[in-house]
């Protein structure tokens, strides 16, 4: 095999992956040439970097996902590879033969096994070749599936033949689900990966999902690095994995490593990529598909093994043998990452792109964090949800689980609304800690958050009104009086009101206080004394019936006090902004009105003005970060207006619908 240096590497991505591609080039002497949007034009990555490209479109279409633009971006830099990270064109055959015919060096597998396994059919056909056990399954186009499922039991999985991801897929537990979820997934899936080919198959209730990392280099050596767990998903996508697996034995785990080393020597595979499993609860497992590509989890794998699955991909790109065999692997401790997403875990994990007023990541020492940012920053409707992704490493899984918490305690987001309380309640949970881990966990524990985070529970409340009170005592003495001039120069009595979810409430200073104490009453009742306080710009911590409480905050130019507790942000409204117009971007209290609740792109309008509608009807679907969102009636009622066109990109509170008084 000939060796070809590498001098020069052209990302064709963007955001944390860019970043960690980054990382190992600099270690490894190699310079990087990065695209980013006007909007991460100052973003870790884009700082990182030894040159950027500023895109002029904000079209992924034209930008990300077009693969002469970005081969044509790389030449102009003069780079010497291409390393296409995941998503976007990662598992895009013509990216990779385009970049293979323009010179460079494709950071990845070959086109032909990207061709292989990217579509699922062909995947599971080599696969059945190869001795690997599948489910039964069904393709062809919505007319054909019908007239043959029966040859298949419910529930069904629809699938898009060339996705990935969890994008397009659907559960159908009849046929009337069949017929509907059909069409619509065909549209997703024209819509991500440019092919409406969908097929069923079989669905295997509550699996657990199991994955192989393997590498191979172009000299025929192939190893796997031991598996994980990748069960906990929502909208059929991970949110935490682990390595290993708490359900795999020695027995499973040489049965998975086999075939999925099977699989990479029937196509000749070589870089880094990864066969996806489902396993019964009787330990049985079937093929589900192979990611030719790093995966997002891959820092999982590298804590247990210490291989740095970038640095390897490039050496296999030049041409290098691997420097290892599999006797010389060995798994060390156990290793959790948990997938920090911007949506609302209460709300069926609904998108919530925005601003990001503050951040603070946990400590390196108890967590590896990837990210591309640290402060604040705008999170496009455009792009992935995810923010980071935080990675506990310790000698055994109880102890990983222990460190990953207290990370997550010490992260804090201030602004959209994100999973990071969902992640650590996950984390709480017996079920987690035993390792009852299978894809159907976000569904069987789907109200662990709603107590945990409620501001209408009496502690959660009395929380928010002892911080509160704190930030404004201090506030006060640590401002430059800017608010306090508004207030004239007339004495503060220790008298104040708060705006909490629309509702206000009245809070008192009583008794001798100190900087670092203070008795209060709310609502006209005494409450415990608030000891121990230690307030610094950013951040607060105080005791409270015996409990210490620590706290981020952030006071915007709005007006809105933002409070950080359990990696959930609150907003409150200060007494002193009550009169003020506060604006938030909220779904509209008029019946007659309909608004985006979240910026994104209108790509389907299902009702027509005149149409009787009732309450909960779906009349638009809006796609942000890549998810589908059904924007239903707010009210019964009758269509006056349609105020958007189809394929219009809106803003969060734009006027979308009205209706007949």
């Amino acid at each position: 095999m000939n060796q070809r240096q590498i001098h020069k590497i052209f990302i064709a991505n963007r955001g944390e992956i860019a970043l960690r591609i980054i990382s190992t080039a600099k270690k490894m002497g190699i310079s990087t040439v990065l695209p980013v949007s006007v909007h991460e034009k100052d973003s870790l990555p884009a700082q990182n970097a030894d040159e950027i490209y500023i895109l002029k479109s904000t079209d992924l279409a034209n930008t990300y996902l077009d693969p002469d633009f970005m081969v044509d971006l790389a030449c102009y830099f003069e780079a010497d590879a291409i390393h296409p990270g995941y998503g976007f064109l990662s598992e895009n055959t013509i990216f990779a033969e385009k970049a293979e015919k323009a010179g460079l060096i494709w950071v990845g597998p070959s086109p032909g096994a990207i061709a292989q396994m990217g579509n699922k059919l062909k995947a599971r056909e080599i696969a059945e070749k190869a001795g690997m056990s599948i489910t039964k399954a069904l393709t062809g186009n919505a007319d054909d599936i019908l007239k043959n499922h029966k040859s298949l039991n419910f529930p069904l999985l629809i699938k898009a033949a060339a996705g990935g991801g969890g994008k397009g897929m659907k559960i159908a537990r009849n046929e009337e689900d069949l017929k509907n979820m059909l069409i619509t997934a065909g549209r997703e899936a024209k819509s991500y990966f440019g092919d409406e080919t969908v097929f069923v198959e079989e669905y295997i209730e509550n699996p657990r999902h199991i994955e192989v990392q393997v590498l191979g280099d172009q000299s025929g050596n192939t190893v796997h690095l031991f598996e994980r767990e990748c069960s906990i998903q929502r909208r059929y996508q991970k949110i935490i994995e682990e390595a290993p697996s708490p359900f795999t034995d020695e027995h499973l785990r040489s049965n998975l490593t086999e075939d999925a080393l099977k699989l990479c020597k029937a196509i000749k595979y070589y870089n880094a990529g990864t066969v996806e499993f489902l396993v019964d609860d009787k330990g049985k497992h079937y093929f589900l598909e192979m990611n030719t590509r790093l995966q997002v989890e891959h820092p999982v794998t590298e804590a247990i093994t210490n291989i740095d699955l970038v640095e390897q991909q490039i050496k296999i790109a030049m041409g290098l043998q691997l420097d290892f065999n599999q006797k010389d692997l060995k798994i060390n401790g156990h290793a959790i990452e948990a997938r920090l997403y911007a949506e609302d875990a209460l709300s069926d994990f609904s998108p919530s792109p925005g601003d990001i007023n503050f951040v603070r990541w946990p400590d390196s020492n108890r967590a590896r964090t990837d990210t591309f940012f640290d402060k604040r920053t705008e999170i496009q409707p455009s792009f992935d949800p995810m923010l980071a992704k935080i990675t506990s490493h310790s000698f055994d899984r109880a102890s990983a689980i222990t460190k990953l918490s207290k990370a997550l305690d010490q992260t804090s987001v201030l602004g959209v609304t994100t999973n990071l309380p969902y992640l650590s309640e996950v984390l709480k949970t017996n079920a987690f800690k035993v390792g009852d881990t299978t894809t159907h966990f976000t569904i069987q524990h789907h109200n662990i958050l709603k107590e945990a985070i409620n501001p209408n529970g009496s502690e959660k409340t009395r929380l928010l009104w002892a911080a509160y009170l704190v930030w404004l005592t201090h506030f006060r003495q640590k401002s430059n009086s800017n608010i306090w001039k508004k207030l004239g120069h007339q004495r503060w009595s220790g008298h104040c009101t708060v705006r909490i979810l629309d509702k206000e409430y009245e809070l008192k200073k009583s008794g001798e206080n100190t900087d670092e104490s203070l008795s209060w009453e709310a609502e006209g009742i005494k409450m415990p004394q608030i000891t121990d306080v230690i307030f610094s710009e950013n951040h607060m911590a105080f005791r409270l019936t015996g409990n210490w409480y620590y706290l981020h905050w952030l006071y915007l130019e709005n007006g809105e006090l933002l409070l950080g507790i359990d990696g959930y942000t609150y907003r409150l409204t200060p007494g002193f902004q009550l009169s003020g117009d506060i604006k938030r971007h909220h779904q509209s209290e008029q019946i007659e009105q309909l608004v985006a609740p979240i910026p994104g792109k209108i790509t389907s309008i299902l009702a027509m003005p005149g149409d009787k509608v009732s309450r909960g009807t779906p009349l638009l679907i809006l796609e942000a970060m890549k998810m589908e969102n059904t924007i239903n009636a707010n009210s019964d009622g009758v269509l006056k207006n349609i105020c958007i066109n189809n394929g219009d990109q809106v803003k969060a509170g734009q006027l979308l619908v009205e209706f007949e008084d």
